[in-house]
């Protein structure tokens, strides 16, 4: 091998160790704090819900035309989800506090019990964090009437960091129409940062 021959190799080989060495990188890298859900992507909770809701081709949920009562969406939260400091929902209602349509949107988790593996019984679900449009009702935030609603998750501001070895994560959304309420109430989508 000539002396240029072999230059040109190890200029090669440094490169390719650089290029090796360097982290992973991809369009999904840095998702791992980051979920996004449309409600379509959710499962209606008992058969009430089941027959009241209706997903429009943009992936929205909302109450059927005359429809009234409660509809309740459970959307499942992945394991690669490792922490998030904040949840938003958009959602649509009459905007008022206590009197009209409500919507509530939960962070949920319940406890793995493994039979046995481990002791115990299967535990209830506990509330994280909890967005409700009759306790703050931010401005509309879109020509489309929809208002943004954003949380901490933690009620120090923190960061919560998910255990999904011991925990398996959700989000639960109510949507609340009293009969007789006509106006709208939709939910497009929640996310967790």
């Amino acid at each position: 091998m000539t002396t240029l021959t072999i230059k040109n190799l190890v200029k090669t080989m440094i490169a390719l160790t650089a290029v090796l060495a360097l982290p992973a990188t991809s369009s999904a890298a840095g998702l791992d704090n980051f979920h996004g859900v449309a409600m379509a992507a959710c499962v209606p909770t008992g058969q009430t819900s089941a027959q009241s809701v209706l997903f429009n081709s943009a992936g929205e949920a909302s109450f059927r035309d005359g429809g009234y009562g409660e509809i309740i969406l459970t959307c499942a939260i992945p394991s690669t989800l490792s922490r998030i400091t904040k949840m938003t929902v958009r959602y649509k209602d009459d905007g008022l506090r206590g009197a009209g349509s409500q919507v509530v949107t939960a962070l949920r988790q319940k406890k793995y019990v493994f039979n046995g593996i481990s002791e115990g019984v299967d535990s209830a679900p506990s509330t994280i964090a909890e967005a409700d449009s009759d306790a703050f009702v931010p401005p509309v935030a879109s020509p489309q009437g929809y208002r943004d609603y954003q949380k901490n998750v933690l009620p120090t501001n923190g960061t919560l960091t998910f255990d999904h070895r011991q925990f398996f994560y959700y989000i639960q959304v109510n949507m609340r129409r009293p009969a007789g309420t006509t106006g709208p109430v939709t939910v497009a989508y929640v996310t967790l940062f």
